[in-house]
């Protein structure tokens, strides 16, 4: 009689997945078109859940209602041109004044192209004012934000076209989620907005990271002139 104890498993239990658990040490975070991952220190893309409790003489239960969505992150601070504030101060200028809102887009893997296995989350959020600058004496300086999502996050597992680009600096493609165009004469049929040529300064980033912006008749290679 054999003092090993095997232990099988049950005639009706599924076979387990095969995967490997989510490390995030090559996160890619991007904010209004920029991509700030090397200044990228956390994020979430998260559900708070607002059930609406009902007591009555019977019991106590929670019934689903509202959902809102949050885009959290926190950066180390930099000052530097086109960096973490110029690009957080600048979303919140543009929606204090104008209401537009920004955009975000986040994936788990920055070195490996959007898949199934690689998803990337974007969404439109509305920006609201941050700490500018803050820490211990010696220590990093931090950004944390958390914005309000106008609504659940686009998924995209690498089959979502870009049918539209809007003017910025840099500006972004859409639909929300949407993966940039490979190069410039990927982006034709691409519907530029607005449609008048684009200000000096305005492009957008396509996948081989030349850019291009909108002439008013025809996309060209860069930041305009």
């Amino acid at each position: 009689m054999s003092d090993t104890l095997t232990v099988e498993p049950l005639a009706a239990d599924p076979t387990p997945p095969v995967g490997t658990p989510v490390i995030l040490n090559d996160g890619y975070v991007e904010v209004n078109g920029v991509n700030l991952r090397c200044f990228g220190l956390h994020f979430e893309v998260n559900p708070e859940n607002k059930p609406v409790t009902v007591t009555t003489f019977c019991s106590e239960t929670d019934y689903p209602a509202l959902v809102k969505w949050h885009f959290v992150a926190k950066f180390a601070q930099s000052f530097a041109a086109g960096a973490v504030d110029a690009t957080l101060r600048a979303a919140v200028t543009a929606y204090a004044t104008s209401q537009t809102l920004a955009t975000f887009k986040v994936r788990a893997y920055s070195s490996q192209p959007v898949s199934a296995t690689n998803p990337s989350f974007s969404g439109f959020v509305v920006p609201q004012p941050y700490r500018y600058i803050g820490g211990d004496a010696g220590a990093l300086s931090e950004v944390d934000i958390d914005w309000i999502m106008t609504g659940p996050p686009s998924v995209d597992t690498g089959s979502v076209a870009a049918t539209g680009a809007t003017a910025g600096s840099p500006g972004f493609f859409t639909p929300s989620g949407a993966n940039a165009p490979a190069n410039l004469a990927a982006l034709t049929g691409v519907v530029a907005t607005p449609a008048t040529a684009w200000l000096t300064g305005q492009y957008v980033v396509t996948a081989d990271r030349i850019g291009a912006n909108w002439s008013g008749t025809a996309w060209q290679a860069g930041v305009h002139p």
